[in-house]
């Protein structure tokens, strides 16, 4: 329980700080310019895309990289599924145990009689550590969600043209200390 309450402030705080996120603002990256015939063009604004993270893939929509929100919705479901799952095992566990202590056997549960009070601690204590890391898992998709919509609304007027170009090839070196050649890769960025 202690690390579920230092995974929540974790996050809370890293949200905080993704809101806290300042930069100087240039006069190229002003929210709105004018063409030369003097109709207003909305420019795109990565604060708009952390708010619209708020709602799971609402960044992903406003950058216009549609194909990640069927991602991000599926990872949550999962994690979601996982904790709703090991969340029951651990309330169910837990109520067979205290209802042992306290000599309720007509609340016993048949399914778990043949297990001692042991076996039914470890249990729930497996199920709850499974809980927390499924609510870890959760808030760190849910935290990737607002980091990728910020870094894509930064990059979203990167220019990836034909201009640019990065390849790799096979390098045979002499070495100097043996006869044998060094074999390696090099990597070639260039500019048109």
């Amino acid at each position: 329980m202690k690390y579920i309450k230092q995974i929540l402030i974790g996050a809370i705080l890293l949200c905080m700080s993704l809101f806290a996120y300042s930069q100087e603002i240039s006069s190229q990256r002003t929210s709105h310019v004018k063409s030369q015939d003097s109709l207003t063009i909305a420019k795109h604004s990565p604060t708009a895309a952390i708010l619209y993270s708020i709602i799971p893939g609402g960044g992903q929509i406003y950058n216009r990289k549609y194909w990640k929100v069927p991602i991000i919705y599926t990872l949550l479901d999962v994690s979601g599924y996982f904790l709703y799952t090991y969340a029951s095992d651990m309330l169910l566990y837990r109520r067979e145990f205290i209802n042992r202590r306290d000599g309720h056997t007509d609340l016993l549960l048949p399914a778990l009689a043949k297990y001692p009070d042991e076996n039914i601690l470890s249990m729930k204590q497996t199920a709850q550590r499974n809980m927390e890391i499924a609510i870890a898992a959760t808030l760190i998709i849910y935290t990737l969600n607002f980091i990728d919509a910020m870094v894509d609304a930064h990059l979203y007027y990167f220019d990836v043209s034909d201009d640019l170009s990065l390849y790799w090839s096979p390098m045979i070196l002499p070495n100097p200390v043996n006869t044998s050649p060094s074999y390696g890769a090099s990597l070639v960025l260039s500019f048109k």
